[in-house]
């Protein structure tokens, strides 16, 4: 199965702006280096791609570690046929001198809870489920569920000067943050935890709804 070189996906790139680059790999992968402009979706594809909102003439480049085949059949099936493999990449000096280089800057609960006393620009997005915000939240967080982020209107009002930080489910995080950067705006940091780990992390305050109560540490 021919894939497209690094050089020439970034010749396409800039021939055809609306082709979409979709990131089948897993978001640890995807977080430390990724092709600029491409969208998360790891093994989600049919949620993602709904959420997208794809149409069926869509030209689509697909990076995956694996199970290239596979992958090719269930986007066809899904509707797409526009379907092409992008070359798999070890290193990320090439990417970098194609000016195709990206990645999302991932922090530890314990490295927000340092950040947000000096933070006056933070904004705190939480993706999970109403249901889960309402048990319990960081303090100040306001709930993005994550499908209101296949509207491009979201994202545009997300100031250039604030300093996002998103915490929710690893995958999502990762398909929001691509969503997000696409759009331009790259100053936002992924909480790499869970909601149980940075509820018990020193430091963070967090928030129930629907008793009204704040855990203080």
């Amino acid at each position: 199965m021919t894939k497209i070189s690094l050089p020439d996906l970034h010749n396409q790139l800039a021939a055809d702006s609306k082709a979409i680059i979709l990131d089948c790999r897993s978001p640890e992968e995807f977080d430390e280096a990724f092709i600029s402009g491409s969208i998360h979706i790891g093994n989600q594809i049919a949620r993602y791609v709904r959420l997208l909102k794809l149409t069926p003439n869509q030209n689509i480049i697909l990076l995956a570690k694996s199970e290239h085949a596979r992958l090719i059949e269930l986007f066809n099936k899904l509707g797409f046929e526009n379907v092409k493999l992008a070359a798999e990449f070890d290193d990320i000096q090439e990417l970098s001198s194609l000016g195709l280089l990206d990645l999302i800057i991932s922090i530890e609960p314990d490295e927000l809870a340092m950040d947000l006393p000096f933070d006056e620009k933070a904004r705190i997005i939480d993706l999970r489920t109403e249901d889960e915000f309402e048990k319990s939240h960081i303090q100040d967080a306001e709930n993005i569920p994550l499908e209101e982020f296949s509207d491009v209107g979201t994202i545009a009002e997300i100031e250039e000067n604030e300093n996002i930080y998103l915490y929710g489910n690893t995958n999502d995080i990762s398909f929001v943050g691509s969503l997000i950067k696409k759009q331009g705006i790259h100053n936002f940091r992924k909480i790499q935890a869970s909601f149980e780990e940075i509820s018990k992390t020193p430091g963070i305050k967090t928030k129930e709804l629907k008793n009204k109560t704040v855990k203080e540490d």
